[in-house]
């Protein structure tokens, strides 16, 4: 009779977090959780894994993304090319995924420059953190014709278990979670990492044209819920398996209380530098809070700003402005 077997695949990458996990699950169904990053040596990584495990890529026949970031979905294309698996994500990170028009590109780029924009980056900082995002975009993702789209609450059956989709929005809108309540094993993503504290991306087009996404408060909300399960052992998108998990949520609760904590400092200590009505953009508080960030990571330290001044600002304890085309933000 056949038997599911997990096999942690790790990817080396070319970004900050130089390693990445995909999962294949050797079943009757052969599936794999996340892909890694497009590039020949990746692909080689995971193939000899899979070689490894007794089957081939031409066999995958299921590949479900954890989110849409280029180091999880970047083999995509490449892996479905060769096996025609049928691909799944959570249907708000489904148009990352979905083939790229040039109109759809030059949508995302204009997306991209407003917000730099919004948030008062520096002209010379703009041009370079875009020529970054090119980059990445047009090297490292990779697109598929007809993804399935998941909502959450899904259950994809294996031979010995079932995995059910849990949304976990807040590392991306669509982020997903998969649980396996037989054995509480959690297949987590970017979404409850051990050592890594994920990054509450800001949405660029997609859910926040809806204006109902907030990445950090989605985020704190999907941790209470993985919290309520009854996981014994963490499978992660980086770095290997861990099992306190609650004990991770709360760290991660604390991190960001702390970080709420320094933003609100960085707002009461530069009044008189940039006048209290005046008030501070996004983009320095961001540099006060991660002043080496450079290229792709000016993002991801903008993404973290803005997600504590929303708080911040929902609680009635910051104000904002505009000024020009800049939003500025200041204690109320």
């Amino acid at each position: 009779m056949p038997m599911t077997i997990v096999h942690r695949i790790e990817i080396p990458t070319p970004f900050a977090l130089k390693r990445v996990n995909c999962y294949y699950i050797e079943d009757t169904v052969p599936t794999l959780v996340d892909t890694g990053v497009n590039t020949d040596e990746c692909f080689e990584t995971v193939s000899s894994a899979i070689r490894r495990a007794g089957g081939t890529i031409e066999g995958v026949k299921r590949i479900i993304l954890t989110h849409a970031h280029s180091d999880h979905l970047g083999l995509v294309a490449r892996i479905v090319g060769i096996s025609r698996s049928e691909v799944f994500v959570h249907v708000q990170d489904g148009h990352r995924v979905m083939e790229q028009s040039e109109e759809d590109s030059e949508r995302r780029e204009k997306d991209f420059l407003a917000f730099f924009i919004r948030a008062g980056v520096p002209q010379s900082v703009v041009e370079k953190s875009m020529r970054s995002l090119a980059q990445r975009f047009s090297r490292f993702y990779s697109y598929c014709s007809h993804p399935r789209m998941l909502e959450g609450g899904e259950s994809f059956n294996l031979d010995d278990f079932d995995l059910k989709v849990i949304h976990t929005p807040g590392h991306t809108p669509g982020s997903i979670c998969l649980f396996n309540s037989r054995d509480g094993t959690l297949f987590s993503g970017d979404s409850l990492l051990e050592k890594i504290t994920s990054n509450p991306m800001a949405e660029i087009g997609g859910a926040k044209e809806k204006g109902n996404y907030r990445s950090l408060e989605q985020y704190l909300v999907s941790l209470d819920v993985l919290n309520a399960l009854p996981v014994t052992r963490v499978l992660p998108g980086h770095g290997p398996p861990f099992f306190n998990h609650r004990g991770r949520v709360k760290e991660l609760h604390s991190h960001h209380q702390e970080r709420i904590k320094e933003v609100l400092r960085i707002l009461r200590e530069n009044e008189d530098r940039y006048g209290k009505d005046q008030g501070m953009t996004q983009y320095m508080v961001a540099d006060e809070l991660f002043p080496t960030v450079d290229g792709v990571e000016i993002f991801l330290g903008l993404s973290e700003a803005l997600g504590h001044l929303e708080i911040l600002e929902d609680k009635g304890l910051v104000g904002t402005r505009q000024a020009g085309s800049q939003r500025r933000y200041h204690l109320r």
